[in-house]
């Protein structure tokens, strides 16, 4: 992988430009088991794609159309948690090696319009700290798009499998 000379700078800049938009990176891990960025890439723009709901892009009132409709789901499939926090993906120079950035939502409303007004852009994917859930907005050609997804083995199991139960990982078959 090119790594640019700036690249520092640009996850600094977007730091900044979270923060003034009440985002302010939380501290603390990333938690593990949670999905690469590229494989929830794939949910929101992969070909098979699907949006849970959609805003005509040319509305009037498309912008705050999206931030309810995100909210709406963000809430239903508990991408917050108790403090605010979630796990952002957002396109800038350099993002995909930085991955997630693990943010605390100061503000709790509009979060789709002010993630756009920090990135310059529309389209981001929020994951919740677990990392079974993802709510993304993404940016079609006529429509805006709200898509959900649930990872259902996104964090390992804490029980060991029984011996008659199969192993997701040795392909086994069960009895």
């Amino acid at each position: 992988m090119v790594h640019r000379k700036n690249e520092g700078s640009d996850v600094s800049n977007l730091l900044d430009a979270l923060a003034r938009q009440g985002l302010n990176e939380a501290g603390g891990e990333i938690p593990e088991g949670i999905p690469e960025p590229r494989k929830a890439s794939l949910v929101v723009y992969g070909g098979n794609a699907r949006p849970t709901s959609t805003v005509p892009r040319r509305g009037p009132s498309a912008g705050d159309q999206v931030d309810a409709l995100w909210h709406q789901e963000a809430e239903r499939l508990e991408i917050f948690d108790r403090d605010r926090e979630f796990l952002l993906f957002a396109t800038y120079p350099g993002s995909l090696a930085r991955g997630w950035i693990r943010v605390k939502d100061s503000n709790g409303t509009r979060t789709p319009s002010r993630i756009a007004a920090a990135t310059g852009h529309s389209d981001f994917i929020a994951v919740s700290l677990d990392g079974k859930s993802l709510c993304a907005v993404s940016y079609e050609e006529y429509e805006i798009w709200i898509v959900t997804h649930s990872f259902q083995d996104a964090r390992p199991e804490t029980v060991e499998p029984t011996p008659e139960r199969k192993s997701s990982d040795t392909g086994e078959n069960r009895p």
